[in-house]
């Protein structure tokens, strides 16, 4: 039966939580999760890294298919799935002064083709007028790629939902992408003019994702009187009042 007026429609949203919304995500590298990863990054800030990241998605699943020609008289054409096939991941990030989620990623990647003696430390004292005694590697250095499992992580998107005790207390769906590396890091751009905060996107490659629903019907949003999140306070479901867990 059709919900046509507005109080069904609250009931029913109501019961599930209220509506989802597009600002409420989490995202952690879980290097831990992969025993022979050797990666470990000196400007891997959890903290830091996780709260900039403003920008993700949830991946999509998409499926490679084949043809069955024939198979009844006039029917034509009859595709049918044979592979599932795990795309891309793009993740965005604000940065700090320190241009901590930069230096992160382009350590890891670098960590990627680094030789086997390990990674080419670059760094100062992050003053300017130290930058200008920079030379740059001897010309005839040598990149040697490392073994998969040596930099991939478990990367974990955790859609988030507030309630009453925080703004990410309900995780209804978690991916967790295996084997999960940066493959490219976009340009940042930087340009005089109207001040901007600086953003780093980078693009991961995974082997395949899991999914992890989470049934969490029986917790309360942030206000149990607010309509923005179910209308708890004055809503009756089956003459059950849902002002109280």
């Amino acid at each position: 039966m059709a919900v046509t007026k507005i109080n069904e429609f609250m009931s029913k949203i109501g019961v599930k939580g209220g509506m989802s919304l597009t600002t409420g995500f989490d995202v952690e590298f879980d290097f831990d999760s992969n025993p022979d990863c050797n990666f470990k990054s000196s400007y891997y800030d959890k903290d830091v890294v996780h709260m900039l990241c403003d920008e993700a998605q949830l991946p999509n699943v998409q499926s490679a298919v084949g043809q069955i020609n024939g198979r009844y008289l006039g029917e034509g054409s009859v595709s049918y799935p044979h592979t599932r096939i795990f795309t891309d991941l793009g993740l965005g990030f604000l940065c700090d002064a320190q241009l901590t989620p930069l230096k992160f990623f382009n350590e890891w990647y670098e960590y990627i083709y680094e030789s086997v003696e390990g990674v080419y430390s670059n760094s100062y004292d992050g003053l300017r007028t130290s930058t200008s005694g920079m030379t740059a590697k001897g010309k005839n250095r040598s990149n040697r790629l490392r073994y998969m499992g040596d930099y991939t992580c478990t990367l974990k998107i955790v859609k988030t939902e507030p309630n009453k005790d925080a703004a990410n207390g309900r995780a209804p769906i978690t991916y967790l992408l295996e084997n999960a590396y940066p493959y490219s890091i976009d340009s940042v751009p930087l340009q005089y003019g109207a001040s901007q905060l600086t953003r780093v996107n980078v693009n991961f490659y995974y082997s395949r994702h899991q999914i992890r629903y989470g049934f969490v019907n029986n917790q309360m949003a942030t206000d149990s009187d607010d309509p923005e999140f179910g209308n708890f306070g004055t809503t009756t479901v089956n003459g059950v009042q849902r002002g109280e867990n």
